[in-house]
């Protein structure tokens, strides 16, 4: 059985996220996703998330919101 912690690699070291519970020792496989994110990538995945939803919105698609249903209504849905 495998455990997954996730951690992060930084001049030539890795930094573990969490401890791995039940593991005093063991063989490891370092796998680097293809996606992996800097700090300018976290702008630029903002300002692309920004446009999408820019996008959806004058597209007239509904992404929910407001006005939210009482507890009573949600109560009287499920009666």
């Amino acid at each position: 059985m495998s455990t997954t912690v996730k951690g992060v690699y930084r001049n030539g070291r890795i930094v573990l996220l969490e401890t791995p519970k039940g593991v005093e020792e063991a063989e490891v496989v370092v796998t680097f996703p293809d996606a992996a994110v800097s700090a300018g990538d976290s702008t630029d995945r903002e300002a692309r998330r920004q446009l999408a939803l820019k996008w959806l919105r004058e597209g007239g698609w509904n992404l929910g919101g407001a006005p939210y249903p009482s507890r009573d209504e949600l109560h009287d849905r499920t009666r």
